[in-house]
């Protein structure tokens, strides 16, 4: 008897271990594509420069004035921080990210 339970359970392990996961490895999601939809990815605001010549927003790599267009993105404001653009027919404002290493105040001179 314990030599039969013994060659069941040995042709069972590997079906067991099969369903165990590496608990370590980061989860797989499949996303179920949408039929006929796609994502544009959000574009990227990755500065704002200021010159003689006016303001310009640097999104997607690109260097962009306000009333150009890149793709279907055209920028309708560039402001201190953040560019208002329009795309798809929304408005949407980008933002700059907050600088990871912030200046020191140094108090003043005495």
């Amino acid at each position: 008897m314990s030599r039969a339970l013994l060659l069941i359970l040995a042709a069972a392990w590997p079906l067991a271990a099969a369903a165990v996961s590496d608990p370590t490895l980061p989860p797989t999601f499949a996303a179920a594509p949408v039929a006929g939809a796609e994502v544009a990815p959000a574009p990227l605001l990755q500065a704002i420069l200021r010159g003689p010549a006016g303001a310009r927003a640097v999104i997607g790599g690109q260097s962009l004035k306000v009333g150009e267009r890149l793709g279907e993105l055209r920028v309708l404001a560039i402001r201190a921080r953040s560019v208002l653009i329009e795309r798809q027919g929304q408005r949407s404002e980008l933002h700059l990210s907050q600088p990871i290493v912030t200046p020191a105040i140094r108090s003043p001179s005495r």
